[in-house]
């Protein structure tokens, strides 16, 4: 009996790429919005959410899992005032706890409300052949690279949704791998100097750029042979 061969490389288009591209440049202005803030407004700023940690803390949790909850909402302008009230390195926890729960939260929507979610954010049928980007024998590993490539506030619902293989669990966990870099990124950020922020910030656009063009350039996935 003939092995069965694996699945074909999954491309895509510049119009697909595009609504990522879009909501990825409205963050980062968003963030560097809260950035002036949090500069301009420190004294004032820190002082009120020293008084009220908890609630604080608490807003910026649950902000962090509705963000990914809602893809139309992102929770990156509060960063620098958390960083300001906790410091970077409990700022960066929360945001990833943050984003493990509201990725729990959205594989589990999707497993069960496929209908309903596709009635909301009809976009998200783009992703249906999801499985397509999983290698099977390195199944966490492509799960974590995903995280690392695709919207987190996307991924999950569309693993939930389309993925019958993808379990919770290692949703949970290519998550917190994958987007650990980014929460400690995020959160360093508001810490470093002038010049490093704009080293940073080009270092990851330069990144972003020639992931784009290397995405939009791979050759069309070949037809498998006939007879086999």
């Amino acid at each position: 009996m003939d092995n069965p061969s694996p699945p074909p490389p999954f491309k895509l288009s510049g119009s697909e790429l595009w609504p990522s591209v879009r909501a990825g440049l409205g963050v980062l202005l968003l963030f560097a919005a809260g950035l002036w803030v949090a500069r301009q407004y420190a004294e004032p700023l820190g002082a009120t959410l020293a008084e009220h940690s908890a609630m604080g803390i608490a807003v910026f949790l649950v902000s962090s899992a509705v963000a990914v909850l809602l893809p139309m909402l992102t929770n990156l302008p509060l960063l620098p005032l958390a960083v300001l009230a906790w410091g970077p390195g409990w700022s960066a926890l929360i945001l990833l706890t943050g984003w493990v729960l509201g990725a729990g939260l959205s594989f589990v929507l999707g497993r069960h409300a496929q209908g309903a979610i596709l009635r909301r954010f009809p976009s998200v049928q783009r992703h249906a052949e999801i499985d397509r980007l999983i290698h099977p024998r390195h199944r966490l590993l492509s799960l974590i690279m995903l995280r690392m490539t695709f919207p987190v506030d996307v991924l999950s619902y569309a693993l939930g949704m389309f993925s019958r293989r993808t379990t919770l669990l290692e949703n949970l966990a290519s998550t917190a791998v994958g987007g650990a870099p980014f929460a400690i990124l995020f959160a360093l950020f508001p810490t470093l100097s002038g010049n490093a922020q704009w080293a940073v910030f080009g270092g990851s656009l330069l990144a972003f750029v020639l992931y784009t063009a290397w995405v939009l350039r791979r050759p069309e996935p070949a037809s498998p042979p006939e007879g086999n």
